[in-house]
């Protein structure tokens, strides 16, 4: 069956995507452009409050979206950034309204774009509102996929759901396609090895992250004329934090570590305490006179993981995994919903070219969209010591060449444009190995750094 591009003809059949965080939703909306029937299956029962769901435990922790993840949304759901503005989301000019410390060295003020700036459920019901607008778009929430249905030994044609609790509860849901959207445990990678096909390989690696946030409400203007502040880890402190202003001038800290001995602590107090050490001292003195709106929230992040479904021989049509399931970055970085986008997008050009051989074209597709974030996180990451299975000489290498460029970058602005457009994917990393980028690392990060050591 190949659904013409942007047909929803009678003919044209039924889609089933199973989750509804960022990249489900976003799947979802691609397919509505290619089948007569998209259903959208989850697990979790919304919630009516705007409260995190309990299957995105990281929906607590500081959420943004770049303008490359922007204007991907803006092809799927036209209007969705002045939407969400209006509906009380920050958008944020970088660098001038960001403050940013990448390996000890503040980048230099240059305006590069927009930032939203948006709590995870605040994201997801608005986007899950649009979809659920979509007249041949159904959710079916309180659901859980249990297996896939196979019509041969090549097709798969469904997916088993149950409801979870009394036994009994099963039922199949026909389908000309299941997209896996389930998150970094990778349930399609183990579904592949049920139907007797071999696994993708995985690229593994351990980072060891603990985060810990906190909402608060801050006096306008307390903060100073910034929306937010971002301090990474380096080689010699491997804790960072992230503040930052979110919708109805609502603020999110959120706090991590690299390391058991430097997850930040859960009682508020300590809380505190963790991030008095990384704050300059005026934004410890707001900090202290905020008014916390929730908890502690903790989330541990033990690696990034990509699974290289593109390298397989053999693959069953009907069945493609998107999204976590297929890279899972560390989210420092904060790349994880734009890469999300990225990935719909690349499963809608497929779309367009017809559904043969589509798991294959698709996946090809999928790692070359998140090639880059993967690559600049697992270099930054690899920098530092704290992160194992990275030879010593290695690291050390990396950390001096992370430290020299940053340093540039606060002060040459075409550098700083370079590390930003490569965090958030609106250019490739090795622009900074040009000629020019060099150059001025050359001239301004010579400065050898000190040795790191363990705080």
């Amino acid at each position: 069956m190949n659904p013409a591009p942007g047909s929803t003809g009678a003919d044209t059949g039924h889609a089933v995507v199973l989750g509804s965080g960022i990249s489900g939703l976003c799947a979802a909306r691609v397919l509505a452009d290619f089948y007569t029937r998209v259903t959208v299956v989850e697990r979790d029962v919304f919630p009516e409050d705007g409260a995190t769901r309990r299957g995105v435990p990281q929906g607590a922790h500081v959420h943004s979206l770049t303008s490359r993840g922007a204007s991907t949304l803006e092809e799927f759901f036209p209007g969705i950034v002045a939407e969400l503005a209006a509906d009380g989301a920050t958008v944020v000019n970088a660098l001038t309204e960001l403050d940013i410390v990448f390996f000890g060295s503040r980048l230099l003020r240059v305006p590069l774009g927009e930032v939203l700036q948006a709590s995870r459920p605040f994201l997801e019901d608005r986007l899950r509102a649009r979809v659920g607008a979509v007249p041949h778009i159904g959710f079916r929430p309180g659901m859980e996929a249990v297996a896939p249905v196979t019509r041969n030994a090549t097709t798969v044609s469904g997916v088993r759901l149950a409801r979870p609790g009394p036994a009994g509860s099963a039922e199949v849901l026909e389908a000309d396609l299941v997209v896996d959207a389930m998150g970094r445990a990778g349930r399609g990678a183990a579904w592949l090895a049920s139907l007797g096909y071999e696994k993708p390989a995985e690229d593994r690696l351990h980072v060891g992250v603990g985060y810990a946030s906190r909402r608060y409400r801050i006096a306008p203007g307390a903060a100073g004329g910034d929306k937010g502040v971002l301090i990474g880890a380096t080689p010699a402190r491997p804790r960072g934090l992230v503040l930052t202003r979110q919708e109805h001038d609502t603020w999110v800290l959120s706090q991590y570590g690299f390391g058991k001995a430097n997850h930040p602590p859960h009682a508020p107090e300590e809380f505190h305490r963790f991030a008095a050490e990384l704050l300059p001292a005026a934004l410890r003195d707001t900090l202290r006179h905020a008014e916390p709106l929730t908890e502690v929230a903790a989330f541990a992040y033990p690696a990034s993981v990509r699974r290289n479904f593109h390298r397989l021989r053999r693959l069953p049509d009907g069945l493609v995994s998107i999204g976590d399931a297929v890279c899972s970055l560390n989210p420092i970085y904060g790349a994880g919903m734009t890469v999300a986008a990225l990935e719909a997008a690349a499963l809608r050009d497929c779309l367009a070219a017809g559904t043969d051989g589509l798991p294959r074209r698709f996946y090809r597709a999928a790692a070359k969209a998140s090639y880059l974030s993967w690559l600049f996180s697992n270099l930054a990451d690899r920098s530092l010591p704290y992160v194992p299975g990275t030879r010593p000489f290695l690291t050390g290498v990396l950390g001096q060449a992370f430290q020299a460029t940053m340093r540039a970058a606060a002060v040459d602005p075409a550098v700083a444009a370079g590390v930003w457009n490569a965090v958030s994917l609106s250019g490739s990393p090795a622009r900074l190995a040009g000629p020019r980028v060099m150059a001025s690392v050359l001239r301004h990060g010579a400065r050898r750094p000190r040795r790191p050591h363990r705080s």
